[in-house]
This record gives C-alpha cells, structure tokens and sequence, in this order.
C-alpha cells in the first residue's frame, strides 16, 4: 500500500463522515458505488438510493477524528478501511473501497458502536 492510497481513503472517508461534499469532485453522491450497503451504527440499513437521499439533505459537521485509521489492500482496486470514530458517538467502522474508472468508490461501510 502506498502513502497516496492512504491519503486519498483518509480524505474521502473523513468527507463522508463529515458530510462534506467540497473536498470531492462529484460530491459526496459520487462515492457511492453501485449495489452500495450500509449497515450503520444505528442499527438501520441503507442502500445507494437511501444513502443518496440522506446525503443530499446532509448539513456538513466539523471535521471528525478518525482514530487507528487503517488501509488493507485486498485486490487489484479494492481496499478495506478500518478505524475508530471519535465522540459525539464513538463508532468503529469499516470500509470495502472499490476503484472503477480510476475513482475509488465505496461499496459497502459497517459503524457498530463502541464503549467510550
């Protein structure tokens, strides 16, 4: 794994968690891969389409803190992200990133709560 790969993960898993569409081209809508699946901290599920529409309503949140932030090289263009969401509600979440036509998309995320 490269330093840019890191970087780059970093940068657009801290958008979404920010629901901050200015530090990506496309906005946050374009992150989301085909067939995308969430299961969220919440204990709800969201598909692309519900996600979309939770994005597009989204108001942007101060940076968050992403904790023992971590990227496995999987395959060829497919990567797992793994790290701990700080307070207001501690989270640890996983990523599977796909890139498709030199963007990297996620395809599926997983926050499950953790103790503070």
């Amino acid at each position: 794994m490269t330093d840019d790969l890191r970087e780059t993960l970093w940068r657009l898993e801290r958008a979404l968690a920010s629901a901050d569409p200015s530090s990506v081209d496309g906005g946050l809508e374009a992150l989301l891969a085909d067939g995308f699946l969430e299961f969220g901290a919440s204990g709800r599920t969201w598909d692309k389409a519900s996600m979309r529409q939770a994005l597009a309503g989204a108001m942007p949140t101060p940076p968050v803190d992403l904790e023992d932030f971590a990227v496995e090289v999987l395959a060829d263009d497919v990567a797992l992200v793994t790290y701990r969401l700080g307070p207001p509600r501690p989270s640890n979440r996983s990523s599977v990133w796909v890139r498709r036509d030199g963007r990297w998309q996620v395809r599926f995320h997983q926050g499950t709560l953790a103790p503070e």
